[in-house]
């Protein structure tokens, strides 16, 4: 494992400001991961895909108890590339045990800070893409199966036999 002091974090530009009162939903399957979150400067929902995500964290620290965590202290609310970690590397490593001669494609660490969730990804990439609501009951609802769906949509093919 790292030392904390080689690690370093770079904030990246969504275009939106995350929300300051929470409402993160993760929606993973084997070949992404989708956080919606709500935005405060604009009526809408970011949909921030991790793609090609190996593998992620999400849940606790929320923002009261961040300071304990090693990679968020003094950050505010947002999405983060980490450079310097060493998590794809530890991953590789657990997967020489079977497969000796299989080398990973470089993949990139994600912290994303949210009111009451901390997320980390280890992806190939991200994408932002903003949704625009009314913020009536249901919108959220709505963008969630709409993004949902677009991932089935993108994934059922190879996982389902086709039915004319």
């Amino acid at each position: 494992m790292l030392q904390e002091e080689s690690l370093r974090t770079v904030e990246l530009d969504l275009g939106h400001e995350l929300t300051t009162t929470g409402g993160g939903q993760l929606l993973m399957d084997e070949h992404g991961c989708h956080v919606l979150m709500p935005v405060m400067d604009d009526l809408g929902v970011l949909d921030i895909t991790f793609v090609a995500c190996t593998q992620s964290i999400f849940g606790y620290p929320n923002d009261e108890a961040r300071e304990g965590h090693p990679l968020a202290r003094g950050l505010a609310y947002g999405v983060y590339e980490v450079f310097g970690s060493d998590w794809a590397q530890r991953l590789e490593q657990q997967n020489r045990i079977c497969f000796p001669d299989v080398r990973w494609a470089p993949k990139r660490h994600f912290l994303m800070l949210m009111h009451e969730s901390t997320g980390e990804f280890l992806a190939d990439d991200v994408r932002v893409e903003f949704h625009s609501s009314t913020l009536h009951a249901g919108d959220y609802d709505r963008i969630a199966h709409q993004v949902l769906q677009q991932a089935l949509d993108a994934t059922m093919p190879t996982m389902l036999p086709h039915h004319q």
